[in-house]
């Protein structure tokens, strides 16, 4: 192999594993306002089920819109062994432009907001869209930065499932 190949292979491996990475944590915490009726909030304290996907997103981003659709399927598969919360960070667009974005495309999982982006800021979250798996029982997440093939997220969130069992 000559030394342009393995350079090449060295900077492709690099940018595979920054994809995808594991992070221990001892809780992820969140607290965001609720696209529905009455206003509500959501926080991590609320989440009862040992594994949950945090997803962060905004409407105009095209990888994001590419994606949510994935997270609705995931969620009508494995609504009753996990929970899906989307977090939109407020700038480019606003908290009704996300809430009529969900409605167009029927998406019927938790999505909301902050208004001040805090928990976005908080975890450092600089691209979009970036997903969070997230399982109590290990206290650790898998962060993948970036677009999720559906492949993908069905693969981690299975063996997000398949730990707890153990």
């Amino acid at each position: 192999m000559n030394k342009y190949t393995l350079f090449l292979s060295t900077i492709l491996i690099a940018l595979f594993m920054m994809g995808c990475q594991n992070n221990s944590i001892k809780t992820f915490e969140f607290d965001i306002n609720l696209y529905d009726s009455n206003n509500s909030n959501l926080n991590n304290k609320d989440i009862l089920k040992d594994s949950y996907i945090i997803n962060f997103w905004f409407p105009s981003c095209a990888p994001c819109a590419k994606e949510l659709p994935h997270f609705q399927k995931l969620y009508e598969l494995y609504k009753d062994e996990l929970d899906i919360v989307g977090i939109q960070m407020i700038g480019i667009d606003n908290a009704n432009e996300g809430k009529d974005f969900a409605e167009k495309f029927k998406l019927t999982y938790k999505l909301g907001y902050n208004d001040d982006n805090k928990t976005i800021r908080k975890y450092n979250i600089n691209s979009f869209p970036t997903t969070f798996f997230v399982n109590k029982n290990i206290n650790e997440i898998i962060v993948w930065d970036g677009y999720i093939p559906y492949d993908e997220l069905l693969k981690h969130t299975k063996e997000m499932i398949n730990m707890e069992i153990k």
